[in-house]
């Protein structure tokens, strides 16, 4: 029988394995299991009705964009009633103070004092079958395809401020945190990958709503980091040094 140190006990196979289990090999193993379940768990996943084209998603966000009144939301009333204040106008109920408090979340005081209202700043016409009302400064997108694409006049928000840019990315007010995941996250964990070597959300540029939610506008949330946007620099001063320029 094989005698020990009287001041090393040695390690009993029992230990060994607790510890084996508990240690590196075991949390590498958990990873591959969870792998394996994931990947199990999308084969017994419905697949969608119908085989979808797409292979990715560009989700762009202009942060401080053109005016949605001037583009393809055009409102020919701010001509109409322009320089009068909204008192003197038909919709002077916007201003009531019990409308304000019930549907604007946090409003900013320092805006209750705007209440001229400017004119358009182009004209706008209707295009194609449809009717489509777009200004001018899109008009070669109204001749060419306004019947193929779909403009969306039915958002609404809660915010009269800058918090919205958070709003579009996870549906919420800046002030209920960033545990919610954001619509990239939602790609990711619904679509998976193809490549475990790649990530599958990537964020290029400046992160929106930097001053409404920072990383909370690319981040994972409740559905965990591994959901998140990987940042990457685009500095053309400090560019990547596996890119090159397309000229």
């Amino acid at each position: 029988m094989f005698n020990r140190h009287p001041n090393c006990p040695g390690v009993s196979r029992r230990s060994f394995l607790a510890d084996t289990g508990m240690g590196f090999t075991g949390l590498a193993l958990s990873a591959m299991l969870f792998r394996d379940g994931s990947a199990h768990a999308a084969e017994l996943r419905a697949g969608p009705a119908f085989t979808p084209k797409a292979k990715s998603v560009i989700w762009i966000f202009l942060c401080g964009g053109l005016s949605h009144l001037e583009t393809f939301d055009v409102k020919p009333s701010l001509t109409k009633y322009a320089g009068k204040s909204i008192d003197e106008t038909p919709y002077k109920s916007a201003l009531d103070a019990d409308r304000i408090n019930k549907n604007i979340v946090g409003a900013n005081p320092n805006h209750g004092n705007r209440k001229t209202l400017l004119p358009l700043s182009t004209g706008y016409q209707h295009y194609g079958k449809s009717g489509l009302v777009v200004g001018d400064w899109f008009k070669h997108v109204g001749q060419g395809c306004a019947d193929d694409i779909a403009v969306v006049r039915s958002l609404w928000t809660v915010h009269n401020d800058h918090g919205a840019q958070l709003t579009f990315q996870n549906g919420r007010h800046p002030r209920e945190g960033g545990t919610f995941p954001t619509i990239g996250a939602w790609a990711t964990y619904g679509l998976s990958t193809l490549n475990q070597n790649l990530p599958e959300f990537v964020v290029l540029g400046k992160p929106v709503a930097d001053c409404c939610g920072g990383s909370w506008s690319y981040g994972g949330g409740y559905l965990g980091p591994q959901y998140a946007g990987v940042k990457l620099e685009v500095d053309p001063k400090a560019p990547l040094p596996f890119l090159s320029s397309a000229d």
